[in-house]
């Protein structure tokens, strides 16, 4: 999702509201002289208290006396859920009404990082500090195609920790146009919002349009000719801008609703901003895989249903990002190891923040856990946000929510142990009947073969013998040759292991255990594999796809089969 929406212009706003239903930003601007007023969220005349509590605002002022610290926590106190985008100093520079000059520029954003900086909605993304040129401005060249202004006069850049995302307004601009002002045909949008891409990747922030507005090409706008005088030409590219920069990263889309940007008598144009905007509210919900990871730890470690919360509606990680991505899921803590969840969720290169019973903490800031204001997740919910990266959305190493509590290998090795399991396993090396092993015969066959055969050489031997009473004795010593089938007795450790004085042949070995024995009938052969089936399953983890029990249980009763008399 990518928030859109629209500045109002001379419109109120519930009738932009309910011309365009499901907006999802609102710009709102505070003119010189305005200041930057905390009753603006709760007066209900003001425009600010009319917006959307779950979209983002975009708050722009020009005036540099200002106190950020009472606005924030007046926007805070009102519970919005949206994003607050505040930006000092809106189009600086224009050098119009007010603007300060690069120093006081400056000293305004200190002053604004002072007072908001550190703020607990600005660690865990809700609040969020811009910059905002204006592109004509900032995109205009002279007639050897060389750049006339240099956007880092107006680029904060001793306090660039400060700045968290790049804001622009655009408007048409063609240098080779007569009047570039007014060019002959709607730009191409990597044309046209390549500069934006230009400047996120200079100044590493993400970037987002805060204003933009083409009018029709008429001559009665003063451009040079009549190429789109029902608006149609003009719809297409607003909707191919829109998408161009949603898969390239924009954060937000504001429409510039006033003056020529006034779409009220432009029902072509309007209608294409309604659709964009209901598309935008109507996206699809996918969890980020690295959060998919974690709920199936989470259901492992702690089962239960509802034990995870992805579409709630308490802050806007929980919304789909441009990538139609949510990185948010809210874990419900009844019953869970909060310090041990907190603690493996920390250590995950993908994590970015969490909120809890009224304190927030986030990786960038060292995990320092802060006081949180914020719409609560609820009673007994953590909030789990990770990094709105692909490449962290994309991480599916494990979380280590099932280390050594519950580990595949720890579980594994536990099922080796089981009596019953162990039993059957050190019965398998003497059934094999594959290559190596004579047609019709078990390694335990051949072994029984081989103390046959030793019987009758010894017996030779010993009737030859002076003294035949030494071979016999040795002869005696021989095991009684067992059925192939048999399956080798317990040797008293649950590990399987014979204690090291005790250690017999494999012959002897392959007795039946007193009071188990070996499976005699087909249905004691299919209830032994359909109780090993299900002690394996009960070992994979909850979302192991392709399983089937069944499958596995007809598997264990054909390996089996030559178990029974």
């Amino acid at each position: 999702m990518m928030p859109t929406g629209w500045c109002p212009g001379t419109r109120t706003v519930t009738g932009m509201l309910s011309t365009y239903p499901g907006t999802s930003c609102v710009r709102i601007f505070f003119g010189p002289g305005d200041g930057l007023p905390p009753g603006a969220w709760t007066d209900p005349r003001q425009r600010l208290a009319q917006a959307p509590a779950d979209a983002d605002v975009i708050v722009s002022h020009k005036d540099p006396e200002v106190d950020a610290a009472a606005f924030v926590a007046a926007w805070q106190a009102t519970g919005r859920t949206g994003r607050l985008i505040l930006v000092p100093h809106h189009e600086p520079e224009q050098q119009t009404g007010g603007d300060p000059a690069p120093a006081a520029f400056r000293a305004s954003w200190t002053r604004t990082r002072i007072q908001v900086g550190d703020h607990p909605a600005r660690h865990d993304g809700r609040l969020r500090l811009a910059v905002c040129w204006t592109l004509q401005w900032v995109r205009r060249v002279d007639a050897a195609g060389r750049r006339v202004n240099d956007w880092r006069t107006w680029w904060p850049e001793h306090e660039a920790d400060a700045v968290d995302l790049v804001l622009a307004d655009w408007y048409p601009y063609d240098p080779t146009a007569r009047n570039p002002f007014r060019p002959a045909g709607y730009e191409e949008p990597a044309s046209a919002l390549a500069i934006m891409v230009e400047l996120a990747r200079a100044t590493g922030k993400p970037w987002g349009i805060a204003e933009i507005n083409h009018p029709r090409i008429t001559t009665s706008g003063g451009f040079p000719a009549d190429l789109d005088p029902d608006g149609s030409r003009c719809a297409a590219w607003y909707r191919r801008m829109h998408a161009w920069a949603k898969a390239n990263g924009c954060q937000v889309w504001s429409h510039y609703h006033r003056d020529e940007g006034d779409l009220t008598e432009r029902k072509t144009e309007q209608q294409a901003l309604r659709e964009l905007i209901a598309a935008e509210a109507a996206a699809t919900r996918r969890l980020a895989p690295a959060l998919e990871t974690l709920r199936a730890e989470l259901s492992r470690r702690w089962p239960g249903a509802g034990r995870t919360v992805v579409d709630a509606t308490h802050h806007a990680d929980h919304r789909p990002n441009a990538r139609d991505i949510v990185d948010a899921l809210d874990v419900d803590v009844t019953g869970v190891d909060t310090a041990a969840l907190l603690a493996a969720f920390q250590r995950h290169p993908s994590a970015a923040h969490w909120i809890h019973g009224g304190a927030t903490a986030r990786a960038d800031d060292g995990w320092t856990r802060r006081p949180y204001a914020g719409a609560d997740p609820g009673r007994d919910r953590l909030h789990l946000g990770i990094r709105s990266t692909e490449a962290a959305e994309r991480d599916q190493r494990p979380w280590g929510l099932v280390g050594e509590a519950g580990s595949d290998a720890t579980r594994f090795l536990a099922l080796l142990k089981d009596p019953a399991v162990a039993l059957q396993l050190r019965a398998l090396p003497w059934q094999y009947v594959g290559g190596g092993i004579p047609k019709g015969m078990s390694t335990l066959g051949v072994l029984n073969e081989i103390v046959q055969t030793v019987r009758v050489i010894g017996e030779t031997v010993a009737r030859q013998a002076a003294d035949p009473a030494p071979d016999r004795a040795a002869l005696a010593r021989l095991p009684e040759p067992r059925a192939a089938a048999d399956p080798p007795e317990p040797s008293g450790r649950a590990d399987g292991v014979p204690p090291a004085d005790t250690a017999r042949s494999p012959v002897d070995t392959a007795q039946p255990p007193v009071g188990t024995g070996r499976p005699r009938t087909a249905a004691e052969v299919d209830a032994l594999a359909d109780a090993v089936a299900a002690r394996v399953l009960a070992t994979l983890p909850g979302h192991a796809a392709g399983v089937s029990g069944s499958e596995l249980a007809a598997a264990l009763r054909a390996a089996l089969a030559e178990l029974v008399e």
